[in-house]
């Protein structure tokens, strides 16, 4: 399937699920396959594998919304991984950390130059470095903040447009549910690392849209109400994000969301 076929069988999810709330969740996932065709989220054609593969890929040097989405990944990698350390669990904190040759990070270097922005190689490592190599709180957090700042430099929020914005929550949205699915089987946790990684993505997709200015908000009011609100029903699928076990969760909201923000911005 072309990546313009699974784009409109994921809008009219979105449509059935404003029509209808009986519609099942199995309806609405896509294979781990697939969810990486959709990810666009590579530099060019050939880009790495996973979180930055796409067949029919976007260039990052020029698309803002598939550009802002490989930052919100790279957010929420970190941001879950910080929030396990901040809970003492270490181990499962540094399998999130990214290094600058991680291919999320690799991938956007072409994008950081033609931009004309700095990169965060530096912090990356320093974070990077500080969970790792076990440097303490102050040096984590230190570190850590540091990062956050420099990516919310390289994002330029205020200069995007809102659809651009709105467009990468979608796409945000979109990966967590695929990796809700690879994480949760039948209700079963079977991959840990991957069941975080769509939590991270979905706080970072709700905290996104904060970042919007006050004259970004002006002129695009009614679209930016109906994302908070479809943001604000999603249920909460992470009672836990060290879980073991049965969950009740499914990814079927996740799928419906991002579809939905989807229709608010094309609308």
């Amino acid at each position: 399937m072309s990546m313009n076929e699974k784009r409109k069988v994921w809008l009219a999810v979105g449509a059935a699920l404003v029509g209808s709330s009986t519609l099942q969740a199995d309806e609405l996932k896509v294979t781990a396959h697939e969810h990486h065709s959709m990810s666009i989220i590579a530099p060019f054609e050939g880009g790495g594998e996973g979180e930055g593969e796409g067949s029919g890929a976007v260039d990052l040097r020029i698309n803002d919304s598939a550009y802002l989405a490989q930052l919100g990944l790279i957010r929420g990698h970190l941001y879950v991984g910080k929030k396990l350390y901040d809970q003492g669990h270490l181990a499962m904190a540094k399998t999130h950390m990214k290094h600058p040759e991680d291919e999320l990070y690799t991938a956007l270097v072409p994008a950081f130059q033609a931009r004309n922005v700095a990169g965060f190689e530096a912090e990356l490592t320093a974070l990077a470095n500080a969970v790792n190599d076990e440097q303490g709180d102050a040096a984590v957090n230190n570190a850590y903040d540091g990062l956050v700042a420099a990516i919310t430099a390289a994002e330029q929020i205020p200069q995007k447009s809102v659809k651009s914005v709105l467009m990468s929550l979608s796409t945000m949205l979109l990966t967590a549910a695929a990796e809700y699915d690879i994480g949760v089987k039948q209700g079963t946790v079977v991959n840990v690392h991957e069941f975080q990684d769509a939590y991270g993505f979905t706080q970072m997709a709700k905290a996104r849209i904060n970042e919007l200015t006050a004259t970004q908000r002006a002129g695009n009011t009614a679209a930016i109400e109906e994302v908070n609100e479809i943001l604000a029903k999603l249920p909460d699928l992470w009672p836990t994000i060290t879980p073991t076990g049965e969950v009740e969760g499914d990814s079927g909201p996740l799928y419906g969301a991002a579809a939905r923000i989807e229709l608010a911005t094309l609308n």
